[in-house]
């Protein structure tokens, strides 16, 4: 009889020790991704090191687990500013997706806050292109004298790599929505952040 209780006993502190461990290797993975930079990957991170989108510190960021490729929605930066002048504050959403290449990116959503909700006036496809050596799409976003956004476009040639002309166009807030007041042909490139 003792002998069995001894087992039972043995057993019961087996599977005590191994619920235990379980749940600490949960709570640690769990906290490392919610306390964890964004993982950019190495071409992403080296290519877009010298410029800015503007923003500035954000009012929260939110970190997400990426699949097991290291890939999906990495961060959610928002910012709340008053970027049509109603004493309201507004809000921009600044989305980076991981893919695992230098063609990783972020998208953008901008939001009035009217009557208590926010409403979208993000521009269609309003997100980056990136590339290893070269970038197709840029945006950057300007606070000071008045709010404005610049958007700096070019089509894909043959390759990535191949020079094509760019497209700049500037948005600015008329009558709440987000309206394009300037476009502009600019010259051959293959990195449209060298235009801005």
């Amino acid at each position: 009889m003792d002998k069995t209780k001894n087992l039972i006993w043995l057993f019961s502190i087996v599977i005590l020790c191994a619920l235990t461990f379980v749940f600490y290797k949960t709570y640690t993975k769990q906290k490392a991704v919610s306390q964890s930079a964004p993982i950019f990957s190495e071409d992403f991170a080296a290519n877009n090191s010298d410029f800015s989108d503007g923003l500035t510190n954000p009012d929260s960021v939110t970190k997400y687990q990426l699949d097991e490729y290291d890939v999906g929605m990495a961060e959610k930066s928002i910012y709340y500013v008053d970027i049509n002048k109603d004493n309201k504050p507004d809000r921009i959403t600044k989305t980076f997706y991981e893919t695992g290449n230098a063609h990783s990116y972020y998208e953008y959503k901008i939001e009035l806050k009217q009557n208590g909700k926010f409403v979208d006036i993000t521009p269609d496809n309003f997100r980056t292109i990136n590339g290893a050596d070269c970038d197709l799409q840029q945006i950057q976003f300007v606070f000071k004298p008045q709010f404005r956004i610049i958007l700096i476009s070019r089509n894909m040639g043959e390759t990535w790599l191949d020079a094509m002309p760019a497209k700049k166009q500037v948005f600015q807030i008329s009558d709440d929505k987000l309206q394009t007041v300037e476009t502009k042909t600019l010259r051959k490139i293959c990195d449209v952040k060298e235009l801005f």
